[in-house]
């Protein structure tokens, strides 16, 4: 039957950017990019995270610890 045209562009499997064919060998992943892509698939988890640990320091515990660390931290 009919064959599909190769596409123009693939994403590069480390930081997921968008390449030509012609200048994919010469691409060089940003650390930042890659990062960020790394970061995609959990990214609800590190929301959920951030949540958690926000609801938890408004808590009496949490502001506890976190007055206890500020005084540990200070030079005697």
């Amino acid at each position: 039957m009919f064959a599909l045209p190769p596409p123009r562009h693939m994403p590069c499997d480390s930081c997921g950017e968008s390449l030509r064919a012609e200048t994919a060998a010469q691409h060089v992943c940003d650390d930042e990019r890659r990062h960020r892509y790394d970061l995609f698939p959990v990214r609800h988890e590190v929301e959920l995270f951030e949540n958690e640990l926000s609801a938890w320091l408004d808590s009496p515990t949490g502001r506890f610890e976190q007055y206890d660390a500020e005084r540990r931290r200070r030079p005697r």
